[in-house]
C-alpha cells in the first residue's frame, strides 16, 4: 500500500486560513513572498483577524480607508490597544496657556478647543498638526457653551448669549436670548448641511443659570436651568426643526442614541429615558415619550446626589470621510456621569465624589426588554450588568473628564498619576477575570492583580456591586495633573496652576 504525503499547502483554503489565524502578526508578514497561494490565504487569515480583533475592541472598521491593507489595520489596532493598556504613549507635547483661565472647553477628533467665561473669543488646536499653535474664531456674541462633533459631522455648535451670563454677582438674568451657531470645523464658516444655520431658541428674559449642549448625529440638544427648573429642547440641526421641548427638573441630558435620550431628575437622582419623536411642527410642551425610570441605590444616611454630566467620544456613527483605518463603536461605549453624594450626620455633612458609568449599549437592551411605558426600576432591577460606580476620591474633580469609546480617566493627584479604566468586556475576559464585574490592575507585563473595589459600606444602603469588570492601568511616571481628556488617539493632562503663578498647560500624549 502507497502512503500519500499530504503536504500543508494542499488542504482547503479554508482551513487554511484558519490554522493561519493562529499564527502571530510577525509571523505571518515574514511568510508573504512566499508565494501567490499562500500570500492570498496570509491576506484572508489577516482579514479575518481584523475583523474578530475589531470586534472584540467594539471599534468599527473604516472601509473608506483603502490605503492600507488589513495586515496594516491590525498591527495599528493591537498597537493602540498596547498603548492604552500600558498608559504608554510614543511622544509627548505641552500646550502652554498663560494667563488664560478657560471655563468652557471640548475634546473631539484631533481638535482642543476652549473660551474663558463669558468671551466671545473661541481658542482652538490641531493636534495633528506639526506645531501646536493656537487658532481664534471671534463671535457677535458670548460663548456660553460649545460642542465639537469633528469626525462624524465636521460640527462645531456654538451657545451664544447678547450679553453675559453674570454680568454682575447678583445677577444671572439675559435679555435678546440664546441663539445655536453651527460651524463647519474644517472651514470655520456656517455649516452647509445646516438648513438654518443659526437656531433661536424660544427662552423668555429673565433668570438663567446654566446652558449646556450636547450631539448625536443630526441630534442636538440643549438644557437650560432656571431657579430649581429646566427646559429641555433637541432640535434636528441640519433641518432646523424642534422634535422635543420639555418643561421639568432635570440637571443634566445625554443622548444614548439618535432617538433615546437620558435625562436625571435634580430631587431624586433617578435617571429616564425618554425617546424622541420625530414630528414636525412640535408645539411648546409635546415632547417625547418617558419610557422607563431608573431609581439610584438607597444612601445609607439622610442625604442627596447632586449629578452632572461629563462629556464622551464618540457622538454617533462616523459619516464623514476619514483617514483612520477604524473608529470606536458609539453603541457600544460608555456614559459617565459625575456623582456627589452628600450625606448628612447631624450637624456635619459629608461628601463623597463617584464616577457613575454606564453602558450605552446595556441601556439600549433594557429600554428593548421594558414593555410599560413610564416603568420605575429599583436599582437592584436594573444596574448589575448596566452600571458600575467608581469612587474619586475627590482627586482632580475641578475639570471634568472627557471619556472616549469604553475609556474613562481621571487624574490621581495624590501619587501623581493618570488612572485609565477600560470597560471592554473581552480584554477583561482575555486577562484572565475570574469574577463578573472584578477590576483587574495592570501593574505590568507580568503582574496583573485584582483589585478588591468595596465601596464603603456607610454610603449606600443597598448593594451596589456590579458585573461590569474593567481593566485599569496607571501611567508609571509620576504626572501630577488637575485632568484627564480622551480621545481615539489622544490623551490630554491638564496641569492648572493659573492661582499659584497664572499657568496652565496640556501635556498631549499621542497613544499609537
Amino acid at each position: 500500500m502507497t502512503r500519500r504525503t499530504i503536504l500543508l499547502l494542499d488542504l482547503p483554503s479554508e482551513i487554511l486560513i484558519i490554522i493561519f489565524y493562529s499564527l502571530d502578526l510577525a509571523t505571518l508578514s515574514s511568510c508573504l513572498a512566499a508565494n501567490r497561494r499562500v500570500k492570498s490565504i496570509i491576506d484572508d487569515s489577516t482579514l479575518l483577524q481584523y475583523r474578530l480583533a475589531a470586534q472584540a475592541a467594539c471599534v468599527e472598521d473604516n472601509p473608506r480607508n483603502t490605503q492600507i491593507d488589513s495586515t496594516q489595520k491590525l498591527f495599528a489596532l493591537q498597537q493602540r490597544r498596547k498603548s492604552f493598556t500600558e498608559l504608554f504613549p510614543d511622544f509627548v507635547r505641552t500646550i502652554e496657556m498663560k494667563d488664560f483661565s478657560i471655563d468652557t472647553y471640548a475634546f473631539s477628533g484631533d481638535i482642543f478647543a476652549a473660551t474663558q467665561h463669558d468671551s466671545r473669543v473661541l481658542q482652538w488646536f490641531s493636534l495633528a498638526k506639526h506645531e501646536l499653535v493656537p487658532q481664534q474664531l471671534e463671535f457677535h456674541g458670548y460663548i456660553q457653551d460649545l460642542a465639537l462633533a469633528v469626525p462624524e459631522e465636521d460640527l462645531l455648535v456654538v451657545v451664544l448669549t447678547s450679553q453675559p451670563l453674570h454680568q454682575n454677582a447678583g445677577s444671572t438674568g439675559i435679555t435678546g436670548g440664546v441663539k445655536l451657531r453651527f460651524y463647519e470645523m474644517s472651514t470655520q464658516s456656517p455649516h452647509r448641511l445646516a438648513r438654518e444655520p443659526v437656531i433661536q431658541v424660544p427662552i423668555p428674559d429673565g433668570r438663567v443659570s446654566t446652558l449646556k449642549v450636547d450631539i448625536c448625529g443630526s441630534q442636538v440638544a440643549f438644557m437650560v436651568h432656571f431657579d430649581g427648573f429646566s427646559r429641555l429642547f433637541v432640535y434636528d440641526w441640519k433641518e432646523g426643526s424642534l422634535l422635543m421641548d420639555l418643561h421639568g427638573r432635570h440637571s443634566a441630558a445625554r443622548f444614548i442614541s439618535a432617538d433615546v435620550i437620558l435625562l436625571v431628575q435634580m430631587i431624586t437622582g433617578t435617571l429616564e429615558l425618554w425617546t424622541i419623536q420625530n414630528q414636525e411642527n412640535v408645539p411648546e410642551g409635546i415632547v417625547g415619550c418617558s419610557r422607563v425610570s431608573l431609581k439610584l441605590p438607597q444612601l445609607a444616611k439622610t442625604g442627596k446626589y447632586i449629578i452632572h454630566s461629563t462629556d464622551s467620544n464618540p457622538k454617533g456613527r462616523r459619516l464623514l470621510s476619514s483617514e483612520e483605518p477604524f473608529h470606536s463603536s458609539f453603541t457600544d461605549s460608555i456614559v459617565v456621569f459625575q456623582v456627589y453624594i452628600l450625606l448628612h450626620d447631624g450637624p456635619a455633612t459629608d461628601l463623597f465624589l463617584f464616577d457613575l458609568v454606564l453602558s450605552r449599549r446595556g441601556l439600549l437592551k433594557l429600554l428593548i426588554s421594558v414593555e410599560e411605558h413610564g416603568k420605575e426600576l429599583l436599582w437592584r432591577e436594573w444596574s448589575p450588568p448596566v452600571a458600575h460606580w467608581l469612587e474619586r476620591d475627590g482627586g482632580g474633580n475641578a475639570w471634568q473628564q472627557i471619556t472616549c469609546g469604553q475609556r474613562s480617566a481621571f487624574a490621581d493627584p495624590a501619587p501623581g498619576r493618570i488612572r485609565l479604566f477600560d470597560f471592554n468586556p473581552y480584554t477583561h475576559r482575555k486577562l484572565g477575570a475570574a469574577q463578573r464585574g472584578a477590576i483587574l490592575h495592570v501593574v505590568s507585563d507580568e503582574e496583573i492583580q485584582t483589585v478588591d473595589y468595596t465601596v464603603e459600606s456607610g454610603i449606600f444602603g443597598e448593594d451596589v456591586s456590579s458585573q461590569m469588570g474593567c481593566v485599569l492601568a496607571d501611567s508609571t511616571e509620576e504626572t501630577v495633573y488637575n485632568g484627564v481628556l480622551l480621545d481615539e488617539k489622544w490623551v490630554i493632562g491638564i496641569r492648572d496652576t493659573l492661582e499659584a503663578d497664572g499657568k496652565l498647560s496640556f501635556d498631549v500624549w499621542h497613544m499609537e
